[in-house]
């Protein structure tokens, strides 16, 4: 299954709806861009529609945020900072994949040897500074 779509920024509310539809009955979701593509900002967006009432951040230095959505766990991970598959193994990565919650992967390229499971694989391309490019495997 390929997805793919070119947005601006103003719809990124409409493409997280659309995305929702898409990795509905996936628990494993990589997201994959250069800096400043937009992943953090279209998880925000994505948890926001799922449902998330709390204030959404970037796990950039805590490597993990947790949000419990109905009864549902999500971990957002930003893998941006790990440099070795040791800090992974610190940190209990493969607990978390394990645990039956949604997770949510930036930057999983460090991680790809402990991602065993079903995935799919958001890529967002920086085309210009309002829009992007959303391909989805």
């Amino acid at each position: 299954m390929i997805y793919q779509v070119k947005f601006t920024l103003d719809e990124i509310e409409e493409v997280a709806k659309s995305l929702i539809n898409e990795i509905n009955d996936v628990n494993l979701i990589l997201f994959k861009g250069e800096l400043g593509s937009g992943k953090t900002t279209l998880i925000k967006s994505i948890l926001k529609n799922l449902g998330v009432k709390e204030n959404i951040t970037s796990p950039t230095f805590s490597i993990v945020n947790q949000y419990l959505i109905s009864n549902r766990l999500i971990n957002h991970f930003d893998l941006y900072r790990i440099k070795s598959l040791t800090e992974l193994d610190v940190i209990g990565f493969e607990e978390y994949l394990e645990s039956g919650a949604v997770c949510f992967i930036e930057w999983p390229e460090i991680a790809m040897s402990k991602i065993i499971d079903n995935y799919i694989e958001i890529y967002i391309k920086f085309i210009n500074e309002k829009t992007r490019e959303i391909t989805l495997k």
